[in-house]
């Protein structure tokens, strides 16, 4: 489980494509890149993923099934990725917590900056719009975060402006693919953890 606050962005420096797999090398902050290790389970534009390597302050993750249910295979030199280390067992969730197992690809079907606030509407796949009902916790390449409102198969999502900074929100266009995670915290395997203690649930 992970919180859906991301923590810092990386940069793609290789990808090394093979048939059906690919690995990224992804620059990463110092502060979040001495909190890894070999084996770290992270979140990288929402999706969860096992770190591989690590040379300097580049940070490699082997892709596989991933590819063709995300926007990985999208992904070019010099993108910027959101990133999340998997808090501790024990630590305190909230209505936004995320899987990192990624739904579907959803576009952006437009994009505004006001003053402080960054207003995204997200063209979603019509079998994840049906499960979602406005208010709830959706989870954008890794950024958790509450729906404003739902017109027919657009969601509104009114974002604080400095996520457009501190994640890769600001990269955004019209058209932009971007993960999904469509967020249920009654789920059974969610429930399990909540319920063993093995992390802690805040509804607030």
């Amino acid at each position: 489980m992970f919180k859906g606050i991301v923590q810092g962005a990386g940069i793609i420096k290789k990808i090394s494509k093979n048939d059906d797999t690919q690995r990224h090398g992804i620059t990463f902050p110092k502060d979040i890149l001495e909190s890894i290790e070999k084996g770290t389970v992270m979140l990288v534009n929402g999706c969860s993923l096992t770190v591989v390597r690590i040379s300097g302050d580049v940070v490699y993750f082997d892709i596989d099934q991933a590819i063709n249910t995300t926007t990985f295979r999208e992904l070019e030199v010099g993108n910027k990725v959101n990133l999340e280390v998997r808090p501790e067992f024990g630590s305190l969730l909230g209505k936004g917590a995320l899987t990192g197992n990624i739904k579907g690809v959803a576009t952006v079907d437009n994009i505004t900056e006001e003053e402080d606030r960054l207003k995204v509407y997200i063209k979603i796949p019509k079998d994840l719009i049906e499960n979602i009902l406005s208010e709830d916790h959706i989870g954008i390449n890794g950024v958790s975060h509450s729906i404003e409102e739902i017109s027919d198969d657009i969601i509104f999502i009114n974002y604080p402006k400095n996520l457009s900074i501190t994640t890769n929100l600001g990269t955004l266009e019209k058209g932009s693919n971007v993960n999904v995670e469509t967020l249920n915290v009654s789920n059974e395997w969610t429930k399990k953890l909540i319920d063993t203690n093995t992390y802690k649930y805040d509804p607030l």
